[in-house]
Order: C-alpha cells, then structure tokens, then sequence
C-alpha cells in the first residue's frame, strides 16, 4: 500500500479490503478470478493464491494501482497458514484493494472477527460480500459483525457450469464497475 500523496482528492485515499463469505461451490473463487480478468486483463485458468497484480483497467483512477485476491479460502489452507494473525503476518499481500474469502461454516466467524481486526491495524474500510445462494444461518451470524459495510451478490443456484461461470463473470464484472466507481469519487 502506498501512502503517498493520491492522485485524486489530494492526500486522502479510501483503501477497501472485501471479505467474501460463503461455504464451498458459492463462487467465491471464481469470482476473483473474473475480477482479475476484469480489472488486470489477466486469465487464469488456476488464480494464484495470495496474488498482488497491477490494476490496469483504463476507468480506474491513477490513485488505485493494486489488487490482492487471496483465491481459496483461509479455512481451506489454514494448515498452511495457522492462526489469523500469522496469516497477515507471512501471507497476506497488501493492495489498494484486496479481496480475502471465508468459509461461513463454524469456526469461520472467529476467523472473520479476526480478519477485520487485521485488516483494521492496516488502515482498511472492511465490507462483507455475501453470496446468495450461500447465504445460510451462520452466514446470517457473519452479517452481525462489525462491518463498514455489507455487499449481496444476487447468484442464485443453476444446473450447467457454463451458465454458473456466465453469471459468475457478470457479477465480477458489476463488482469490478463498483469498485472504479467507488474509486471515483474519493
């Protein structure tokens, strides 16, 4: 992250990190695979994990150059990573914005507590992206949490891959529009 003077709006930068949250087959890698595409111009087939790129999207105001996607969720490398802390610690790579995934399932709500507190010492605005079609009880519990803000991608279930992959890509695309907005007006 940088912390020099802004392009825009002077000295003052607004940096977001989005927590998506939703259990296995919601679409939360694939979501941050499309938003590379969308805002990088990088395909993956396999998007690297804990992965630092240059926003190259020419709406994208000067003053956001980065992007972090974490790919899988903690929960599904936590042998790799151990607890929150030393995740940020030799993990986490720091970007204008960064995108991070969790599980919803029990424990992941001490682990998302964790993650926005992290998140927090590092000078980021925290938002939840829930994912309808993972949106369950524990979900429900997640949304209580001390959130700057709370994100709903509409992706209800569908029976073909490539129709799931269709809509997947259209939400990254209406969240990758969300963001250069967001970066707009700071």
């Amino acid at each position: 992250m940088e912390y020099a003077q802004g392009e825009i709006g002077g000295n003052m930068l607004s940096y977001w990190a989005y927590i998506l949250i939703g259990n296995n087959d919601t679409g939360k890698t694939s979501f941050q695979k499309h938003l590379v595409s969308d805002l990088c111009n990088l395909q993956y087939q396999r998007l690297p994990r804990n992965f630092l790129t240059d926003i190259t999207h020419p709406r994208m105001p000067r003053g956001v150059a980065t992007l972090s996607t974490m790919n899988r969720s903690y929960q599904e490398k936590i042998v790799d990573y151990g607890d929150v802390a030393s995740f940020f610690q030799s993990h986490f790579k720091e970007a204008d914005i960064c995108i991070l995934s969790s599980h919803a399932h029990t424990p992941s709500i001490d682990h998302v507590r964790d993650m926005i507190r992290e998140l927090r010492r590092r000078a980021y605005n925290v938002a939840a992206v829930f994912f309808s079609n993972g949106y369950n009880n524990e979900a429900a519990e997640i949304s209580l949490l001390d959130w700057d803000e709370r994100l709903w991608l509409d992706n209800p279930p569908l029976e073909q891959e490539a129709a799931i992959q269709s809509q997947i890509a259209r939400l990254a695309n209406e969240f990758a529009h969300l963001l250069i907005a967001r970066a707009t007006i700071l």
